[in-house]
């Protein structure tokens, strides 16, 4: 994920086992993610259709988000000091199937909460079947 907050940049990354899964036409990921700094876990959910994507994160930071490519949505943060409204314009949005059996979601998106745009955020997620290991 790459952040821009005012004239601060930033990167992460990090690998997750995660399930993957389609139902009805919808697919669905779920992944926890680790804080190393302070052990706290996020439990990650992403529904993902053709043209939508639904987020949430439950952790010591809620975030509900939809994102839909071209559109504004609407979602919400709850955090330790409150909850808060956030809007979301939602300029990059791409749910594909590579080549190599991997798919492939692209969402890039401006944050907005309090009228004001809190940052720029482009999010790239690979998922990639991980190969099962049988010891006999």
């Amino acid at each position: 994920m790459h952040i821009v907050q005012g004239n601060e940049r930033m990167k992460t990354s990090y690998e997750a086992d995660a399930k993957f899964v389609e139902k009805d036409g919808r697919w669905f990921l779920f992944y926890d993610e680790h804080n190393e700094e302070d052990g706290e876990i996020t439990k990650c959910r992403f529904e993902i259709e053709s043209d939508t994507l639904r987020m949430r994160r439950n952790g010591p930071i809620v975030i509900e988000q939809s994102h839909q490519r071209d559109a504004k949505t609407e979602g919400y943060m709850k955090t330790p000091f409150g909850h808060m409204d956030t809007k979301i314009r939602t300029f990059k949005y791409a749910f594909t199937l590579k080549t190599n059996g991997d798919y492939l979601l692209a969402l890039g998106y401006d944050l907005y909460t309090g009228g004001e745009k809190t940052g720029t955020y482009l999010l790239n997620i690979t998922i990639t079947e991980k190969e099962e290991v049988i010891s006999c």
